[in-house]
Protein backbone atom coordinates (compact mmCIF):
# COMPACT_ATOMS: atom_id res chain seq x y z
CA UNK A 1 0.00 0.00 0.00
CA UNK A 2 1.62 3.64 -0.75
CA UNK A 3 2.63 5.21 2.11
CA UNK A 4 1.78 8.83 2.37
CA UNK A 5 5.37 11.26 3.61
CA UNK A 6 3.67 12.47 7.15
CA UNK A 7 3.38 8.69 7.66
CA UNK A 8 7.05 8.01 7.37
CA UNK A 9 9.06 7.95 10.05
CA UNK A 10 12.32 10.40 10.39
CA UNK A 11 14.75 8.26 9.29
CA UNK A 12 12.91 7.66 6.41
CA UNK A 13 12.33 11.30 5.48
CA UNK A 14 16.24 11.50 6.51
CA UNK A 15 17.33 8.77 3.87
CA UNK A 16 14.88 10.31 1.09
CA UNK A 17 16.53 13.86 1.58
CA UNK A 18 19.58 12.78 1.34
CA UNK A 19 18.95 10.45 -1.66
CA UNK A 20 17.03 13.06 -3.27
CA UNK A 21 20.48 15.57 -3.21
CA UNK A 22 22.75 13.06 -4.36
CA UNK A 23 20.44 12.49 -7.19
CA UNK A 24 20.48 16.27 -7.85
CA UNK A 25 24.33 16.38 -7.66
CA UNK A 26 24.12 13.26 -10.20
CA UNK A 27 22.43 14.76 -12.54
CA UNK A 28 24.22 18.28 -12.77
CA UNK A 29 27.34 16.96 -12.81
CA UNK A 30 26.45 14.64 -15.82
CA UNK A 31 24.93 18.00 -17.23
CA UNK A 32 28.12 19.85 -16.48
CA UNK A 33 30.16 17.06 -17.73
CA UNK A 34 27.97 17.32 -21.17
CA UNK A 35 27.71 21.01 -21.39
CA UNK A 36 32.07 20.87 -21.33
CA UNK A 37 32.34 17.84 -23.68
CA UNK A 38 30.39 19.89 -26.46
CA UNK A 39 31.75 23.27 -25.80
CA UNK A 40 35.48 22.16 -25.25
CA UNK A 41 36.01 18.55 -26.66
CA UNK A 42 39.55 18.28 -25.97
CA UNK A 43 38.93 19.77 -22.01
CA UNK A 44 40.03 17.25 -19.46
CA UNK A 45 36.82 15.54 -17.71
CA UNK A 46 38.30 13.08 -15.63
CA UNK A 47 37.87 14.35 -12.55
CA UNK A 48 34.42 14.98 -13.20
CA UNK A 49 33.64 11.41 -14.05
CA UNK A 50 35.80 9.95 -10.98
CA UNK A 51 33.38 12.59 -8.95
CA UNK A 52 30.33 11.65 -10.80
CA UNK A 53 31.50 7.78 -9.89
CA UNK A 54 32.34 8.62 -5.96
CA UNK A 55 28.89 10.36 -5.93
CA UNK A 56 27.31 6.92 -7.51
CA UNK A 57 29.11 4.89 -5.50
CA UNK A 58 27.72 6.82 -2.22
CA UNK A 59 24.12 6.65 -2.98
CA UNK A 60 24.14 2.66 -3.95
CA UNK A 61 26.05 2.52 -0.23
CA UNK A 62 23.39 5.02 1.27
CA UNK A 63 20.27 2.93 -0.30
CA UNK A 64 22.18 -0.69 0.85
CA UNK A 65 22.72 0.04 4.16
CA UNK A 66 18.91 1.67 4.53
CA UNK A 67 17.98 -1.51 3.18
CA UNK A 68 20.18 -3.52 5.75
CA UNK A 69 18.80 -2.06 8.17
CA UNK A 70 15.17 -1.83 7.22
CA UNK A 71 15.79 -5.87 7.13
CA UNK A 72 17.31 -5.70 10.42
CA UNK A 73 14.25 -3.64 11.92
CA UNK A 74 11.73 -6.09 10.44
CA UNK A 75 13.22 -9.06 11.79
CA UNK A 76 13.18 -7.47 14.93
CA UNK A 77 9.64 -6.90 14.75
CA UNK A 78 8.99 -10.33 13.49
CA UNK A 79 7.70 -9.19 10.53
CA UNK A 80 9.35 -11.20 8.46
CA UNK A 81 7.89 -14.54 9.28
CA UNK A 82 5.22 -15.80 6.63
CA UNK A 83 2.80 -17.66 9.15
CA UNK A 84 2.18 -14.11 10.83
CA UNK A 85 -0.56 -11.98 9.48
CA UNK A 86 -0.02 -8.28 9.53
CA UNK A 87 3.52 -8.10 11.75
CA UNK A 88 1.34 -9.93 14.84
Amino acid sequence: MRQKLRDRSTGELLVLAITGTVCLAIILTTVSILVLRVRNPTADISPLTNSLGDTVTTLIGLVAGFLAGRTGVEKKNGKDDPTKKDGQ
